[in-house]
């Protein structure tokens, strides 16, 4: 069995019904499923994110065709959805969880440039129940603010309470976090390291090697328009650009390497 050199992230929002134009994240439940059975197709298999670690810690080893699932937010959708379909895969996922919002909605979404409906985000019985089916839970920070944006003592208690209360749901305090809006720089990578978090993710595309820095995860945006064969092309290229365009940019400059 070869082992994974370089390991995909595959980052999700919203699994339900789009109901706005900006709703890009938003993926519908069948076609979430049919990407899932692809991938499953393709010889891929999702491993938990603590496997994940341990491999970039360089603990443990992982065969080719891993990949980590994540979803951020914490809606209702992953609940009702994608863990049926996970479910039947045996696949691990993580949630990134809003801890300030649960069981509440997600107002962060509405802006008043091109307002948004917010969604509904799990309460602690329906993460609870995730938690014992072997999803991970882990912080998407309190209130889904920008983090570079806060002073150090708002950043810091901002940490500090997504921790104590993601531990209050499942009984474990989370190591892992996804920043707000991808959105990161020193001052807050040190902050949550002095808040315990071990590793926290990006939204930079990208592998992941076994080098990459642990506050600066790589994960790959899955949009809603994005079809089975488009996820396999991002998942095969480790980038965000699924098209077959950028496929055949790709192998035409692997050609031109060559020559």
């Amino acid at each position: 069995m070869d082992t994974a050199q370089r390991i995909p992230i595959l980052m999700y929002h919203r699994v339900g019904e789009p109901e706005h134009p900006r709703d890009i994240y938003c993926i519908r439940p069948e076609h979430f499923s049919a990407q899932m059975q692809a991938l499953a197709r393709a010889s891929w298999c999702a491993v938990s994110i603590e496997d994940f670690d341990a491999w970039r810690r360089g603990e443990k080893s992982l065969p080719e065709n891993s990949f980590v699932l994540t979803f951020d937010d914490g809606f209702t959708g992953v609940f009702d959805f994608a863990a049926p379909t996970l479910k039947k895969l045996e696949w691990p996922a993580t949630v990134f969880l809003v801890a300030g919002k649960l069981g509440g909605q997600s107002d962060w979404e509405v802006t008043t440039e091109e307002p948004m409906l917010p969604h509904p985000l799990m309460n602690a019985a329906q993460l609870r129940s995730l938690s014992a089916q072997g999803f991970s839970l882990h912080s998407h920070s309190l209130l889904h603010h920008d983090l570079t944006k806060l002073e150090t003592s708002a950043l810091e208690q901002d940490l500090r309470d997504s921790r104590v209360l993601i531990t209050d749901i499942c009984g474990q305090a989370p190591v892992y976090l996804a920043y707000p809006y991808g959105r990161h720089n020193e001052a807050v990578r040190n902050a949550a390291q002095r808040a315990g978090f071990t590793t926290a993710f990006s939204v930079e595309s990208g592998f992941n090697r076994p080098t990459v820095s642990a506050y600066q995860i790589r994960r790959l945006d899955v949009f809603g328009t994005d079809t089975p064969a488009m996820l396999l092309r991002k998942i095969r290229l480790g980038t965000n650009d699924g098209s077959l365009t950028h496929l055949m940019r790709y192998y035409l400059h692997r050609i031109l390497r060559l020559n």
